[in-house]
């Protein structure tokens, strides 16, 4: 038990050490209500995202979704196919409310 304890307390400050620089460039970050953003506004800051955070964004979209739908499966290739689907939807929507978007090409 003593073993798994210092293994985990070690884990814990390794993770420490690597996020530090990553929780800083972070804390720059601008918020984004997704409830008032619309679609022509998020392919903006997605087109200036990094693919981390840009994949971060998509996957918060998602897990809202999941909480609306009820759907608790993380399934990768619907995600990827939602994630195209939903910025063709935005360019061809750009006043609608982005999570209205997402609603219209995630939900079944």
């Amino acid at each position: 038990m003593k073993r798994s304890s210092a293994v985990a307390t070690l884990c814990l400050a390794a993770s420490l050490l690597v996020s530090g620089p990553a929780i800083a460039k972070k804390a720059q970050m601008q918020n984004i209500d997704l409830g008032t953003i619309t679609c022509g506004s998020f392919l903006k800051e997605l087109s200036t995202s990094t693919a981390d955070d840009a994949g971060v964004i998509l996957m918060w979209i998602d897990g809202y979704l999941s909480g609306v739908s009820g759907d608790t499966e993380l399934n990768w290739k619907n995600l990827e196919t939602f994630s195209q689907e939903l910025v063709e939807y935005c360019g061809k929507n750009a006043d609608t409310k982005v999570l209205e978007a997402a609603k219209a090409v995630g939900i079944d």
